[in-house]
């Protein structure tokens, strides 16, 4: 009894260890599959503290993704892909601050999806303050903001002409200058 609770035990470790170094390799081969990354620099210089975002095609082909949705009126365009962690220094635990621009805050609309010719970028400007935490409601401070991780998530459409990529790219923000 005693040597098979050791093999169960061993057994268990194994498998641990193994399921750990797959998960890690599979997030590392979806992260350097996707074909774009992400830039971004945080300008506290004029009236409004901005982030400046780019996004940039590193493929051999044009990538479709969904920036977010176009407003009722067709002509608004609204940034809906983007959040901001920070680690809590109370706690060490992530703080989410998802991007929400209050004047659709409770809108949707059709999705505004861009294409991004090989080698291309795409830039999006969006005020910091309409970086809301998901856990306090408050808004992200530029002091807080540098040394945060900045994530764009590109979401799937269903039908969608021609295909649009989905999925996460992440960067590190320096802090704001």
């Amino acid at each position: 009894m005693c040597s098979l609770r050791s093999v169960s035990g061993m057994l268990m470790l194994v498998l641990g260890v193994t399921m750990s170094a797959k998960a890690g390799a599979q997030a590392t081969a979806a992260g350097a599959s996707a074909p774009l990354t992400l830039q971004a620099t945080c300008d506290v210089s004029g009236q409004m503290p901005v982030l400046r975002v780019r996004l940039v095609n590193k493929s051999d082909r044009a990538t479709s993704v969904v920036v977010g949705f176009q407003a009722a009126d067709g002509k608004t365009r609204v940034v809906d892909s983007l959040d901001v962690i920070a680690i809590r220094p109370a706690t060490g635990a992530d703080e989410v601050y998802a991007y929400v621009n209050p004047k659709y805050a409770l809108t949707k609309g059709v999705p505004w999806i861009v294409s991004i010719a090989p080698g291309a970028t795409h830039d999006l400007e969006v005020p910091l303050r309409d970086f809301v935490s998901t856990m306090t409601y408050n808004g992200l401070d530029p002091i807080v903001a540098g040394g945060t991780r900045l994530i764009f998530e590109g979401r799937a459409v269903a039908k969608a002409a021609p295909p649009v990529w989905s999925g996460k790219v992440e960067t590190k923000l320096e802090p704001c200058q």
